[in-house]
């Protein structure tokens, strides 16, 4: 132990008092106390040769007076340095953030100030002057707000129909003798679609008129009688029973006349039955007899479709049923006749909605007199429904209103002015479509309203206009 006390406790000449230094030295203690780095790094450097020193002694053969075991004792005098310089380390590390007033008890602080290593620098580079935030714009689009016709159309498809659907039959039994028209075909009111074998009917006929003919003779003689005898009555050669009896003869043949007369009428209504004419101005439609074909008056010889007047048949669906009312009107168009539209309105809607398609048929009337083209039933029909229509009115599309109050309706827009400001302005909406709403108070027409934002929007924030959209009304 006397050698250790003797390496740990001499002193080197220069570290003597009064030994080697500057008398100036002496007085000037104010600058040793400035200079806490030096102070530090010669504590350091003796702490060092204190280890080189040890090392020395335990490498040297142990003697009398040095105990056995001297590598143990070295491994545990450098655990114990390791120790000391990493606690030494952090302390210095982060006493300065977690313990100021201790580091500042220790003066230790300054220490830390002097060692550019250990000395925790703001991040000054992360901080931007006050002068330099340059704020960052919303990126927007608009809408510019002009006055316009509001139109909402319901397009749909459809199936042109005749407005009146006629069944044609026989009223008399017969053989088909012939069919004058076929699918498809256009026909006027008072063709003759088909007729019967005549045979029986112009019989008939011919018969009545003999027997007419033969009556009206009769009828004539009779008549030439009672002239004679009312003369031979006048002039009292005859007695009056006598000028009755002729007179009831003519009065009969006259009634018998009458009666072939009725024949006649009759047997031409008989072969008037034997033609099957059209109703109405009409396509026909199908045809289920062929020539030859004994037919009674409950077969359909064929089915005729109104022209004049047609009816485009459409189905809505029931988000839209509530858009839907009797006499708006509408547009049709079909690919038979590019470019030709024909105008109708709605005349009937149904009661019920159909279950399969879970559509409301509506019936749409047009007047089939365009010199353009005819429609005719069954072709294909484009339709566009007006539900709605207003004359120099202000729309938006949907995508410029805001739920600004969050009350579940919209109420509000933002209008940019000539500064790129947006402002929020309340607004007062009309009439609601799909894609637009009528803006009835709280707009000008010229002023720009946001109608899509790349970023959330707030009363008075500055933004970029990097589209201004137009109306097309």
């Amino acid at each position: 132990m006397s050698i250790f006390k003797f390496r740990f406790g001499k002193r080197k000449p220069e570290d003597s008092p009064g030994v080697g230094k500057d008398p100036a030295s002496e007085n000037n203690k104010d600058e040793k106390i400035k200079d806490p780095v030096k102070d530090a790094l010669k504590k350091l450097e003796k702490k060092s040769n204190m280890a080189d020193q040890m090392k020395k002694i335990i490498k040297k053969k142990p003697t009398a007076f040095a105990p056995a075991g001297g590598g143990s004792l070295m491994r545990t005098v450098m655990l114990m340095l390791t120790v000391l310089i990493c606690v030494v380390a952090l302390l210095f590390m982060l006493g300065p953030k977690y313990a100021p007033e201790f580091m500042d008890k220790i003066g230790a602080t300054k220490i830390v100030e002097k060692i550019p290593f250990l000395r925790q620098e703001p991040e000054e580079d992360l901080l931007i002057p006050e002068e330099e935030v340059v704020e960052e714009l919303v990126t927007v689009r608009t809408y510019r707000v002009i006055r316009g016709d509001f139109v909402d159309i319901l397009p749909g498809m459809g199936t042109i129909k005749g407005d009146r659907e006629v069944e044609l039959r026989f009223s008399v039994n017969g053989v088909i003798d012939s069919i004058n028209f076929f699918e498809g075909d256009l026909l006027r009111k008072g063709d003759i679609v088909a007729t019967l074998d005549q045979k029986d009917a112009l019989l008939k006929l011919e018969y009545s008129k003999t027997k007419y003919k033969t009556q009206q003779i009769s009828g004539e003689a009779s008549k030439k009688r009672l002239e004679m005898n009312q003369t031979l009555f006048a002039d009292g050669i005859i007695i009056k029973p006598k000028l009755d009896e002729v007179q009831f003869e003519y009065e009969s043949v006259k009634s018998q006349t009458k009666s072939a007369q009725k024949e006649v009428e009759f047997a031409l209504a008989e072969l008037d039955k034997t033609y099957l004419y059209s109703p109405l101005d009409s396509v026909m439609g199908t045809r289920d007899v062929e020539v030859g074909e004994f037919v009674t008056s409950n077969v359909k010889v064929a089915s005729l479709y109104e022209t004049a007047i047609v009816v485009a048949e459409m189905g809505i669906i029931e988000k839209d049923i509530n858009r839907i009312a009797l006499g708006q009107k509408a547009r049709i168009t079909v690919d038979t006749y590019p470019g030709v539209e024909f105008e109708g309105e709605i005349e009937n809607i149904a009661p019920i909605i159909e279950g399969k398609s879970r559509t409301l048929t509506v019936k749409i009337r047009l007047k089939n007199n365009n010199p353009k083209g005819t429609l005719l039933p069954g072709m294909f029909a484009r339709i566009w429904i007006s539900v709605y229509e207003k004359k120099n009115t202000i729309k938006l599309p949907t995508s410029c209103f805001y739920d600004i109050d969050n009350n579940g309706e919209f109420d509000s827009v933002y209008v940019v002015g000539d500064d790129n400001v947006a402002k929020e302005t309340p607004v007062k909406i009309g009439y609601v479509s799909t894609d637009y709403m009528e803006v009835t108070d709280g707009m000008r027409e010229g002023e720009q309203a946001v109608s899509e934002s790349m970023a959330e929007l707030k009363d008075g924030v500055k933004v970029d206009v990097i589209e201004v959209q137009e109306a097309a009304f």
